[in-house]
């Protein structure tokens, strides 16, 4: 037996269920397939936290998303960023846009579960196939998607949100460009003694960036790059050596740390697919690219393809057309895949900067962020474009 739909979302992560929300109310049969089942609740604190920057919220806002998602969420209304060794430093404020917040701290797992709350709470949710897919054909007007117990879905357009590993895009014969930066993420969420007050700090280090992000409950999650092989010493001699370095690093700034979650490890580098689509198929989020974590690209990233796809979806609805029609998916690649390069040679760049150790570089870093603190239109303008470090 064939089951048929007209929409199959391969992927049933942040970026899948954010989609399956956006979806919801065009009146197209959807379909979402993930091997992991899904839970609205209960997901543990893996330790990897992220932003939700303005335009995400505006986004979610429009899709129904937003009440789900405020209540785990912690506004940023200030940025402080100190450059090392140099000592330049930088504070941006909610007075440099328009007095609302710049971004939202989350944490991963509670992120994940108010997505999935979301989507759950929709009349008629997306049928769920908690299966891996291993085959895919084309068959005239539809996609054919084979999964691992033999069962089949046949699809007039299939969406990749299946991650970096993206076995779709895999199945496609997608090409990407890859590459690895030798650091290493640690992730992981305190309690402190001293308020965050819902402020992002932030030392860019030639080791890497250090970021605190402000998260509900007056907790903070730590974003930690170092070398890889650095990276795992430090988590290898234990949460007490661990934090007693986090408070060397970040100058006491937080007061007494406590664990709350677990300390995650994740190598750092970032890709990019040569094409976002291909027929009756369409890439989105981390199976589309990946970047470093030092500007609080990646999940936003995803949301704006989300929207854009989303949105020509809609007047495909509207106007009877085809889902999976080929003019539709080359409008969304040609939206999205030179903005996402944009900002993944900018993420790029920031980190081989800040991460150099050459020595002409030092003064070149302190000066530019001098520049920056003194001249208020260029910080607001820097604001505006989410240009602020994270």
């Amino acid at each position: 037996m064939i089951r048929e739909f007209d929409i199959t979302i391969v992927g049933g992560g942040h970026s899948g269920l954010f989609l399956a929300r956006a979806l919801a109310g065009q009146g197209w049969r959807l379909a979402i397939v993930d091997p992991q089942p899904v839970a609205a609740a209960g997901i543990p604190a893996d330790g990897r936290n992220l932003a939700l920057v303005r335009s995400t919220r505006e986004i979610a806002e429009r899709v129904g998303l937003w009440p789900f998602l405020a209540p785990v969420t912690c506004p940023v209304e200030a940025v402080r960023v100190r450059e090392r060794p140099g000592g330049a430093g930088l504070v941006t404020d909610m007075g440099d846009l328009d007095g609302l917040p710049f971004a939202y701290g989350v944490e991963h797992g509670a992120l994940r579960g108010a997505l999935a709350e979301a989507v759950a709470a929709l009349e008629a949710p997306p049928r769920r196939f908690e299966n891996r897919l291993v085959g895919l054909e084309r068959n005239g007007r539809v996609r054919l998607l084979q999964l691992a117990d033999g069962s089949r879905i046949a699809s007039r357009l299939v969406i990749g949100a299946d991650g970096r590993g993206s076995r779709l895009r895999e199945l496609a014969g997608i090409r990407l460009d890859a590459w690895s930066y030798r650091q290493a993420a640690i992730g992981f969420v305190v309690a402190h003694q001293r308020p965050h007050r819902r402020t992002v700090y932030e030392w860019m280090r030639p080791e890497g960036p250090l970021a605190l992000l402000p998260l509900p409950e007056g907790r903070s999650g730590v974003t930690w790059v170092e070398p890889e092989g650095a990276a795992r010493r430090l988590v290898a001699e234990g949460e007490t050596a661990l934090l007693r370095r986090l408070a060397e690093e970040t100058e006491g700034l937080l007061g007494g740390l406590r664990l709350t979650s677990a300390i995650g490890v994740w190598p750092l580098g970032a890709q990019h697919a040569r094409r976002y689509v291909a027929p009756r198929l369409a890439l989105i989020g981390d199976a589309a690219h990946g970047v470093h974590p030092i500007h609080a690209q990646g999940f936003n990233m995803a949301v704006a393809d989300i929207a854009e796809l989303a949105a020509a979806l809609a007047r495909a609805a509207r106007r009877g057309e085809d889902p999976g029609g080929a003019d539709l998916l080359l409008r969304y690649e040609r939206a999205r895949w030179w903005a996402n390069q944009q900002r993944i040679w900018m993420t790029d760049g920031l980190n081989r900067i800040f991460s150099s150790e050459a020595l002409w570089l030092r003064p070149v870093r302190s000066g530019a962020i001098r520049a920056v603190a003194a001249l208020p239109p260029l910080r607001r303008r820097l604001a505006r474009e989410r240009m602020w470090l994270v």
